[in-house]
């Protein structure tokens, strides 16, 4: 079975078996397929080369049978034990779990399902190698946020009676949030966490940091410590209807604390090409810096208009995609970035280390922070069904899964730790969002439209700028 997407073209329901067909990779990847090249800081990356029930050969020189294939893991893949705690009694070991994934697998950002599910089917493959159960990943797209799409995908899911679920664009924009509770769909979104307007929703969990509003606090902080001629601020972001409000007022609020006012507050149209209206309301506002709550390859679009305005002003984006700055070329030059922080040139912890290594071989370049996210997600969800397991529960209940998350919100990560102990994913139990994310504030210089743009850090914090330091 199969979801139809634009015209003629479909991605196949189960990743484990077939991933995407030719013409969706090459669309995905730009005109002609040309192969995207690693940036510095992150890098985008392709669809992994495993298949279902096949041999992944290992850093270590070994091999690990695949999602599917359930043998056992050699070489660096069977280090992972050292970080990661595995329950063998209630491992699940030759267990089939559905897992949906619904991400933006068509649209302008394709980039993010090819990276996230690259990144979620190289766990699975792990997990399977480690002892665990095969988990068969549902592939449904929401067409980079549409929210009918996302609608459907739900539905499609809970009439299939699928437990779990790994989501992005924050349940599609909000749309899928009442049907994931109502399916009773134990779901993580590590694209865009919960945002403000996905807090505290049943069965919905952020495991990354709010995108941009975890990073407005330490941006606040480098501005008042290295930019102290920015007092005021006009921000453009996607239009997320009865969701602007508590977005703006959260950046009101955090940039007050440093002696900033947000003049205005713009709302541009999910995947929009034309910003000249809203180049137009910047201008007018005459800021002392820009920032833009948009992402995917709608960055590179508006930078392109924004550096011919003659504003000449700061401007900060919120995420960094190697496609975008393909597009945008030279306009990405002195961009300043707020992001997660996922270093693949210098792993934090052994496990990320082996991940790194596992990555480059399935995928052929170092993995961005989505891939990182979703890698560290399929994880906890095996944590959670070797929960229920030892419970006594069944691991094809979402309620279940859910449960087994609330009895103890942390888990293992390949973000912070050192050389012999993983970091810490901690979740808060009000929030349903990250209590604690490694992010960077970081610049971007060399912008090629073939090589994307060099991307320094500049100042390193936490949630609520904990830790903030420069580089």
């Amino acid at each position: 079975m199969s979801d139809e997407m634009s015209g003629t073209e479909s991605v196949d329901d189960n990743l484990g078996s077939s991933g995407y067909s030719r013409r969706q990779v090459l669309r995905a990847l730009g005109a002609g397929g040309a192969l995207l090249a690693g940036a510095p800081l992150i890098a985008a990356c392709g669809s992994s080369k495993s298949s279902s029930g096949g041999t992944a050969t290992t850093a270590g020189g070994g091999t690990a049978t695949t999602a599917g294939g359930g043998g056992t893991a050699s070489g660096s893949v069977a280090d992972i034990a050292k970080y990661y705690k595995i329950d063998p009694a209630h491992s699940g070991k030759g267990l089939n779990l559905d897992c949906g994934l619904v991400l933006a697998f068509t649209g302008p950002g394709a980039f993010f399902g090819r990276t996230m599910s690259a990144g979620a089917k190289l766990a699975a493959s792990h997990i399977a190698a480690l002892g665990g159960p095969n988990f068969n990943l549902i592939a449904k797209d929401h067409k980079s946020g549409d929210p009918q799409a996302g609608v459907n995908a739900a539905k499609q899911l809970g009439f299939a009676n699928v437990p779990m679920c790994l989501a992005s664009y924050v349940d599609d924009l909000g749309a899928m949030l009442p049907l994931t509770a109502q399916y009773k769909i134990f779901t993580l979104d590590g694209g865009g966490g919960t945002s403000e307007f996905g807090k505290a929703q049943p069965f919905f969990w952020g495991t990354r940091a709010i995108t941009p509003d975890d990073t407005i606090p330490g941006v606040a902080q480098y501005i008042q410590q290295k930019l102290p001629n920015v007092k005021n601020v006009t921000a453009d972001v996607w239009d997320l209807g009865k969701y602007n409000a508590a977005i703006q007022q959260y950046y009101t609020d955090q940039l007050s604390k440093v002696g900033v006012t947000l003049t205005k507050y713009i709302t541009s149209a999910v995947g929009a090409t034309d910003y000249s209206t809203t180049i137009a309301q910047i201008k007018a506002t005459n800021p002392d810096m820009v920032m833009i709550g948009i992402f995917g390859n709608d960055i590179g679009e508006f930078m392109k208009q924004y550096v011919v305005s003659g504003i000449n002003k700061p401007i900060l984006g919120f995420e960094y995609t190697l496609p975008s700055a393909q597009l945008a070329g030279s306009a990405y030059n002195d961009l300043y970035l707020a992001f997660d922080y996922f270093n693949a040139d210098k792993p934090d912890n052994g496990w990320s280390s082996i991940f790194v290594d596992e990555f480059k071989k399935a995928n052929g370049n170092n993995p961005d922070y989505y891939a990182a996210n979703y890698y560290e997600d399929m994880f906890a969800l095996w944590t959670c069904v070797q929960r229920v397991l030892a419970a006594g529960g069944n691991p094809k209940d979402g309620s279940a899964l859910n449960d087994a998350l609330t009895s103890d919100p942390t888990f293992a990560s390949v973000y912070g730790g050192d050389s012999s102990t993983a970091g810490t994913l901690s979740l808060d139990l009000t929030s349903h969002s990250v209590n604690k994310r490694p992010m960077t504030l970081s610049q971007c210089s060399k912008g090629n439209a073939s090589t994307g743009a060099t991307v320094t850090p500049l100042a390193y914090f936490d949630i609520n700028a904990a830790g903030f330091k420069l580089a």
